[in-house]
């Protein structure tokens, strides 16, 4: 061959011959590889698979590929079908075709969405007047199923509901059908903490009060309880900035009507229920001004 030809006349000629000459030697793969195929047809292998292990023992890597994201394409007899060869045969992609949209998939679901099929914290209550407050991270209808469950069997040693429901003494009768979601939350940490809040805000018979909260959050949960005595069910955080941020008298008073020129007594200006020590202060403050 050329190369062979050319090396060796290189070698000779050159003023200074290396001592060593690598060479990657290409030229001779494709008659050994037919020398291969010769030797395996002889000993009874049949052509693909003398092509195979031919072909396996080349090593030559394939060329790679970048693979390409699928068109995704609505279904048109005549005109996607043709778009589809067109970018599988120049570019290389392939092509997914989708069926036309049809009336179910524009019409919602008649069925309604189980709003107990949530995690989150909930509340089991009893015809004692107390409750079961507890939290999951499944849907709140499988904890409920464990809940009834233990009932049925008595396991009064694992499970609090049991074990209330199951006293001796009183009459309980545990409401499962009056289950109520307090709070939605998927998040461990704050589904913990939102557990212990409604402990220490509602009678319950949970054996232990859930995550040891702050004692500075005792006050919060103090005035947000005000409101669940008057029967106005909100929620912490809404109910504590509403007593501590809550707007004085004086400050609903038109310019034209002073605090200190009011024909109201001071007495009658009083809140009627201070649920706020600041409240309290600031009603003294104005008093004492007067």
């Amino acid at each position: 061959m050329y190369m062979e030809w050319f090396e060796g006349q290189a070698l000779t000629s050159a003023p200074v011959r290396p001592r060593y000459w690598w060479r990657y030697v290409d030229d001779y793969i494709d008659a050994e590889l037919d020398h291969l195929r010769r030797v395996l047809e002889t000993n009874g292998y049949n052509w693909r698979q003398c092509t195979r292990l031919a072909s396996n023992s080349s090593g030559k890597r394939r060329p790679a590929v970048a693979e390409r994201t699928p068109a995704f394409l609505p279904f048109v007899k005549g005109v996607t079908d043709t778009i589809g060869h067109l970018l599988r045969r120049r570019y290389s992609i392939r092509t997914i075709f989708r069926p036309p949209g049809q009336l179910r998939n524009l019409l919602r679901s008649p069925k309604d969405k189980d709003p107990l099929a949530v995690p989150g914290v909930y509340m089991i209550p009893c015809d004692c007047g107390s409750s079961y407050i507890g939290e999951t991270r499944r849907n709140i209808t499988t904890r409920l199923k464990e809940h009834i469950r233990s009932v049925k069997n008595r396991d009064t040693h694992t499970s609090a509901v049991a074990e209330h429901a199951c006293s001796a003494g009183t009459a309980h009768f545990l409401r499962f059908d009056k289950v109520s979601v307090l709070a939605r939350e998927k998040y461990f940490v704050p589904r913990k903490v939102r557990e212990a809040i409604e402990i220490s805000r509602r009678p319950n018979f949970n054996r232990d009060g859930g995550w040891a909260l702050p004692p500075a959050w005792k006050p919060s949960l103090q005035s947000a309880s005000t409101y669940n005595v008057a029967g106005l069910e909100c929620d912490t955080v809404s109910a504590v900035c509403s007593t501590v941020f809550a707007p004085t008298r004086e400050s609903n008073l038109t310019p034209a009507q002073p605090a200190n020129e009011s024909n109201e007594p001071t007495s009658s200006r009083a809140p009627d229920s201070a649920r706020d020590s600041r409240q309290r202060a600031r009603w003294a403050r104005s008093s004492s001004r007067q």
